[in-house]
């Protein structure tokens, strides 16, 4: 997507956030943005925030990591190890109901946590936030099924102590077939939630509003702001290896630091040169 009607207004801000802070860059800057993440060559040296090449309009430009080289972490890499979690989760779960059965079998003590707090998925789901509607909505249709869950432990093996054992083991064959089937069923549309919300957006920058500089990658983005160069407060006193020009009041919306793409670029060059 091109921005190129936007380089005549030097008083326009891309915003994007990165974890809890949010960030702008001047409109002037941008050539385009767009979904090339995957046609980036990596580069064979490893270095903090620097991610490898694009070819862009037939120029070979380097590609930096917005959040890395503001010393943050990447929002993907913390999607990317939820999923991972999930997946323990679900077979924490497959494992949690084995666990009973041998104990209604075999009279061994089960000793698998009984309330749906104390298990690790509980302990992550009560205390998780998120503001994604859709993500609260599947998360939304997993509490009853998981309360069912834990709540066959003290009932079975009390069943299992009457002398019911029998009777026990198919009420746990069925619960397998519906309360575990929709938590593992509603744990996996979640995955793949959350799998489809991953998509880099690589933003192509300019000095000139022509000739493309170089481009970084982001995770998300925001809005393009209006603001008045008045608005802009200088951080004199900030850290000087981050590359902030000021930090911009928004009396009508989210405030933001304005990025210095001379510094960021800057520190990002010099990082690759020490590092030969």
């Amino acid at each position: 997507m091109s921005l190129t009607n936007l380089h005549t207004d030097h008083r326009r801000a891309l915003t994007f956030p990165i974890g809890t802070s949010m960030y702008g860059i001047d409109v002037s800057n941008i050539l385009s943005f767009s979904d090339s993440f995957g046609e980036i060559k990596y580069a064979t040296e490893h270095v903090d925030g620097f991610i490898g090449y694009l070819d862009f309009r037939n120029t070979l430009v380097q590609v930096f990591e917005c959040a890395t080289s503001l010393s943050h972490s990447k929002e993907r890499d913390t999607i990317v190890e939820l999923i991972s979690e999930i997946k323990i989760y679900q077979q924490a779960h497959i494992d949690w109901m084995d666990a009973l059965e041998h104990s209604i079998r075999s009279g061994e003590p089960f000793t698998k946590a009984r309330d749906p707090h104390a298990c690790a998925f509980g302990q992550w789901f009560y205390s998780y936030k998120t503001d994604d509607d859709g993500l609260r909505a599947l998360l939304d249709k997993i509490e009853q099924p998981h309360k069912d869950i834990h709540s066959l432990g003290d009932k079975l093996l009390d069943m299992t102590s009457a002398g019911d054992q029998d009777e026990a083991v198919e009420m746990l064959r069925i619960e397998r077939q519906t309360s575990l089937k929709k938590l593992l069923r509603t744990l996996g549309h979640i995955q793949d939630y959350l799998k489809n919300s991953i998509h880099p957006i690589v933003l192509h920058l300019t000095k000139d509003g022509r000739t493309p500089w170089f481009s970084m990658v982001l995770d998300n983005i925001g809005d393009i702001i209006d603001y008045s160069p008045v608005a802009m407060d200088n951080l004199k006193t900030i850290d000087q290896s981050t590359p902030i020009e000021g930090y911009v009041r928004d009396p009508s919306g989210e405030s933001f630091m304005m990025l210095s793409l001379e510094q960021f670029y800057e520190h990002a060059s010099a990082k690759l040169s020490k590092a030969g």
